[in-house]
């Protein structure tokens, strides 16, 4: 039978810690939507190669079309229902 000169190679030893990772740069900025609809989401977002209006993020039950958070009949609402 051979004989192994040395055993503490043969066997498997503890793994140590590995080193700290290095500081994550932060994420990127987001963008500012201008003119968002009332989802949140820019119009971009409501363009598809397809017929149809809804938001691409949000889909149909979200969302089902682009509506301006700032369109003329949302500007009028606000001055009628907000108190003076």
């Amino acid at each position: 039978m051979p004989s192994l000169s040395d055993l503490e190679t043969s066997f498997p030893v503890q793994r140590t810690s590995s080193p700290a990772p290095a500081d994550v740069p932060p994420p990127p900025a987001q963008r500012t939507v201008i003119d968002p609809c009332t989802c949140g989401h820019g119009r971009a977002a409501h363009d598809h190669y397809r017929p149809g209006s809804d938001c691409g993020t949000c889909g149909r039950r979200g969302c089902g079309e682009y509506r301006p958070e700032n369109g003329f009949f949302r500007q009028l609402w606000r001055k009628i229902t907000s108190p003076s």
